[in-house]
């Protein structure tokens, strides 16, 4: 089923659109009741969030901010911080969000230097400038219903959005100021990443940084949902705990982020459907760890400084990329964006290195109060006879002979760590005024086995009144932001010189470089530690790739930063089997103190999320009783049991296996995976509403052995044969497996039909992956061990009751009541009249290449859309064509995607009925197309069992099955990995619902499609398949232009 669903580009009003809060405003008057921020327990709505933006304009307004103005924000990360930042938009004036644990001195010379009028801050301190009280949640509780909006200002894209503070060499901070248009043309028609309804997008940076318009801003006004964390860094155990819980499948992290969790916890991705990195320069050793681990995620490299509002270059990782010489390339130019490599003035060629020069409408005004400075860095140039304002970065690049851009390093000192452009100067200016301190060098050092580059500074002293390296750290603490603090400080005798009495860097970089205490040897050996403290002291020795480390000195003094901070969680969580949040280790930095914390916790025996953990291979130690189900399960009960004879909603997987499989092994394989799943052990009824019963009497299936079959298409029939028979719900026989060999090939075909009650395409890798654990183990003789204890249907169903909670259910049902009242069935041609529920069926494949898909994909990147819409809208142009209406309704099988797929074997399929009206729009079905799936998905948390099916059946059954189903499958074939076998996936082709026109969208390797049209041939004659089939084969060849 399609799991894509990037924000639709609807209508032109969007891209008439010049600023931030206007695109937000469209979201939130697009989907009001779709949830914006998820914030602990609070879940706030794009209609809530715009209230209170609307409310505090009218606040601020009333103190004299007005266009023009430049607003500092000083508060933590709430969702009142995004409504500030809105309101202050709203006001025609700029923000500039400043983080609450920077330096007072830092803060009052930042505030000083935007010359504000006020500060929106409920933080004490002796400010410049007047003080607002920023809204608080009771605010958020009254704005809806307060309803005031303060006076609406157009403004220009071109002017000022933001303020972004970064490291500037002559040691002060520069402040670039951003445009609208910057954001604007990066998320009007986003198309690197799926920021739409149904996204949901971890909010990791912080907003005083620019990578808060991807995370951030880029979430907010596409329409998906943003999880704000609590801890200060994202580790793996969070990671998979937010997919399970909010569904996130979407990320946006730092290169250093990214490899953290590459290198500690690989699986912890499982679930995310993109991913886009960027920041620092890429790894192609991580990613290319990744792109193989996840070949079907959208990996892609980002680039682009502030000056030019985030990134203008993306792109999409491949297995290739990583083995590149050049390295990772940037990829490809983003909207409203230019990019010239350039020797001075003059364009290099193809292979030639020279400076990365940025144009286009993302760049920033300048740098406030520095003219000079912005002339410098932002002149005029002409390139072809045409004369561009241009940012020259101080990057270093090159475009290949195939127009590819690459990374080449830089033109001066600058270096980003952690996403963090950082000039040394600014540092080595604030270390030379601690008293004491004679000369200060700061130089990168690289970090062990690929770890990335850190800051360190080495500095000189007079005699006894020079500081200590604990000293110099406070001190630089008190004076800069923590993320220019650099993780390392060292005291030498004397700063190495050249015979020029300049300072030797090469030198400094080797000092630098050198072990802290290269004599000690193993951790612990010079302290008296307890056994906890010895262990964690180790583990404390691998963070900092150092030899004993002293128990009561932190982490962070002895070099650590925050990404270590989460690696320490993690091997902590594989060293003692307990999960410890980031933020403990900020609290309790020294191996004693983590080990009191970690004491009561061993004693507790509190496991980590996602631990290896012994799962018992049986259902005696799992919940039994009634549970009560999410309403999509009342789908497929509600035609699953409606006729004994009912085959729809069977899913089926099968491999061909080279080799000779042990039977018995596989057979006991299948009942472990039966006993770990409570989806496969359990009754389903209606009572009245859907409830499974786990039981340890519900018999696993057997393996039925058939009779051998001379070709392998004979031995496909077979398998069918065997496989689609009845199933019983209320019974509990849930799925069934068989195997039937070849004789002209000598290969087995290994196959099993499980119901959608229990499972769904997201539930295919871990049967395939359980199957393999349980296979290998029962080989060897032993019952399985499993890495991760299954989700039970009460945990998955809890996920679906905290989800809805959240939601407006009232807008949403109020909208699909809308939206099926008085649908239209569709008179198709050739649809003969019967008075069967179901009738006999027939298939008809056809396919289209990747070449043939290219336009339509070409345009999807272009609008910044889904293949989901572009098939909708070409199957809604042959709908039109062959009924002559101009409205229809059709159904399209979707996953809701809650629970964490890599360890539950569920069902997360529902229905979206979409309405087209393409006369409503025109006569452009695209734009019907993306309104109606953008409108659905941010109704999705009403099923269409509750929303639909009481409307339909009043209706008639035969309304149900008179609604054309649309079915895209975009899911990876799943491996069955066999010791000394060989296997390959096979599709047992059969319909999946009990439309009486179904089309199956299967996607192919090369990028085409295969399509599988059903009908039922006591309503469609064969020969309307054949040419249904034809006409969309046809539609799809002839690319967009079909659609006029």
């Amino acid at each position: 089923m399609e799991h894509d669903s990037r924000v639709q580009k609807t209508t032109g009003e969007r891209h008439g659109i010049e600023t931030v809060h206007g695109l937000f405003r469209w979201c939130a008057e697009e989907w009001p009741s779709a949830v914006a921020i998820v914030s602990g327990d609070r879940r706030v709505t794009y209609r809530e969030l715009q209230a209170l933006a609307d409310d505090y304009a009218v606040e601020l307004a009333s103190h004299g901010v007005g266009r023009g103005d430049l607003v500092p924000v000083l508060m933590d990360r709430t969702p009142e911080l995004v409504a500030t930042l809105l309101a202050v938009l709203e006001c025609g004036a700029a923000y500039s969000a400043l983080d609450v644990r920077w330096p007072h001195e830092r803060l009052t010379s930042l505030i000083t230097a935007l010359d504000a009028k006020v500060l929106v801050t409920s933080a004490a301190g002796g400010w410049p400038v007047p003080v607002v009280a920023p809204p608080g949640v009771q605010d958020a509780h009254n704005a809806v219903t307060a309803g005031r909006e303060p006076h609406r200002i157009e403004l220009r894209g071109d002017e000022p959005c933001a303020v972004f503070f970064t490291s500037g060499s002559t040691g002060e901070p520069k402040a670039s100021v951003v445009p609208h248009s910057g954001m604007v043309r990066l998320f009007a028609d986003c198309d690197f990443a799926a920021y739409g309804p149904g996204n949901v997008v971890p909010q990791l940076a912080p907003a005083t940084w620019d990578g808060f318009c991807l995370d951030g801003w880029g979430v907010l006004l596409g329409g998906g949902t943003a999880v704000f964390l609590d801890d200060p860094v994202l580790v793996p155990a969070t990671l998979r705990r937010i997919v399970a819980e909010h569904g996130v499948n979407g990320a946006s992290l730092t290169a250093s982020l990214f490899n953290l969790i590459v290198d500690e916890d690989l699986d912890a991705f499982e679930g995310l459907r993109w991913l886009i990195t960027g920041g620092e320069r890429a790894s192609a050793a991580h990613m290319g760890r990744f792109v193989q681990r996840f070949p079907a995620v959208e990996l892609n490299n980002m680039y682009g400084p502030v000056e030019s509002t985030a990134v203008v270059t993306a792109r999409r990782v491949t297995v290739e990329d990583c083995v590149d010489p050049g390295g990772v390339p940037l990829g490809r130019v983003l909207n409203g964006t230019k990019i010239f490599v350039l020797d001075g003035d003059r364009p290099c060629g193809p292979g030639e290195t020279g400076e990365l020069c940025i144009a286009g409408t993302g760049l920033a005004s300048g740098y406030l109060g520095d003219p000079e400075l912005t002339a410098k860095k932002f002149p005029e140039i002409t390139v072809d006879g045409q004369t561009l304002r241009v940012y020259r970065t101080g990057d270093l690049g090159h475009y290949s002979a195939e127009h590819v851009l690459y990374f080449d390093g830089r033109l001066d000192r600058q270096v980003k760590i952690r996403g963090h452009r950082i000039e040394p100067a600014e540092i080595e200016r604030a270390a030379a005024r601690i008293a004491g301190v004679t000369a200060a060098v700061v130089v990168t050092v690289e970090g062990p086995q690929g770890r990335g580059r850190s800051l360190c500074l080495c500095y000189a002293g007079r005699g006894e009144s020079a500081p200590d390296e604990l000293g110099v750290r406070a001190e630089l603490a008190a004076r800069l932001p923590g993320y220019l603090v650099p993780d390392r400080i060292r005291r030498l005798a004397a700063m190495p010189l050249l015979a020029t009495g300049k300072v030797d860097q090469r030198a400094v970089e080797r000092l630098a470089a050198e072990e802290d205490h290269p004599d000690d040897s193993a951790p612990g050996a010079h302290f008296s530690l307890d056994p906890v403290e010895a262990r964690l002291a180790a583990v404390f020795g691998q963070i900092l790739d150092r030899g004993p480390v002293p128990p009561d000195r932190s982490i962070f003094e002895l070099g650590a930063n925050s990404l270590d901070a989460a690696r320490l969680c993690a091997k902590v969580a594989a060293e003692f089997g307990v999960a410890v949040p980031a933020s403990q280790v900020f609290v309790t930095s020294t191996v004693r103190d983590l080990a009191v914390a970690l004491k009561p916790l061993l004693d507790a025996g509190i496991a980590e999320p996602g631990a290896p953990t012994a799962v018992p291979d049986t259902v005696t130690e799992q919940a039994a009783g009634p549970i009560a189900l999410p309403v999509h399960y009342a789908l497929a009960l509600w035609e699953g049991i409606s006729e004994a004879s009912d085959l729809a909603y069977l899913c089926s997987m099968a491999w061909w296996i080279d080799g000779t499989p042990d039977v018995e092994a596989l057979s006991q394989a299948i009942l472990d995976v039966h006993g770990r799943h409570q989806a496969l052990h359990s009754r389903y009824l209606m009572d009245p509403g859907p409830i499974a019963v786990p039981s340890a009497d519900v018999a696993g299936p057997d393996l039925r052995q058939l009779p051998d079959e001379q070709t392998e298409d004979d031995a496909v029939a077979a398998l069918h044969a065997a496989l689609y028979r009845p199933l019983s719900l209320a019974e509990g026989r849930i799925w069934r497996c068989a195997m039937v060999r070849s004789t002209n090939s000598g290969r087995l075909l290994f196959g099993l039909i499980v119901h959608h009650v229990a499972f769904d395409g997201a539930s295919q890798e871990p049967m395939a992956a359980d199957l393999a654990t349980a296979y290998q183990a029962r080989l060897l003789g032993r019952a399985p061990e499993f890495a991760q204890p299954a989700q039970t249907l009460a945990e998955i169903a809890d996920i679906y009751r905290r989800r809805r909670a959240a939601a407006d259910l009232d807008a949403q049902l109020g909208y699909w009541k809308q939206e099926l009242d008085g649908l239209p069935q569709l008179a198709l041609p050739r649809r003969q009249s019967s008075q069967a529920t179901d009738g006999p069926r027939v298939s008809v494949s056809r396919q289209v290449s990747g070449r043939e898909m290219e336009p339509w994909d070409a345009v999807v990147r272009d609008l910044g859309s889904t293949r989901l819409v572009a098939l909708a809208a070409a199957y809604g142009t042959l709908l039109r064509k062959l009924s002559g209406q101009d409205e229809f309704g059709l159904l399209v099988p979707f996953s809701s995607w809650a629970g964490d797929p890599s360890r539950s074997i569920s069902t997360r399929m529902d229905m979206l009925c979409l309405r087209l009206r393409p006369s409503s729009a025109g006569g452009d079905l695209w734009d019907s197309a993306g309104k109606a799936v953008g409108a659905a998905l941010a109704a999705q948390d009403v099923s269409f069992a509750e929303a639909a099916m009481p409307v339909l059946a009043g209706m008639g059954r035969e309304a149900l099955g008179r609604l054309p189903v649309l079915l895209v499958e975009n899911l990876s074939d799943p491996e069955l990995m066999l010791p000394s076998c060989r296997s390959e996936f096979v599709r047992l082709d059969a319909p999946t619902t009990l439309s009486e026109l179904e089309t199956e969208v299967w996607y192919a390797a090369d990028g085409g499609v295969r399509l599988n049209v059903w009908v039922w041939t006591d309503r469609f004659p064969v020969e309307f398949a054949e040419d249904f089939a034809d006409a969309f084969q046809h539609v799809l060849r002839a690319g967009p232009a079909a659609l006029a």
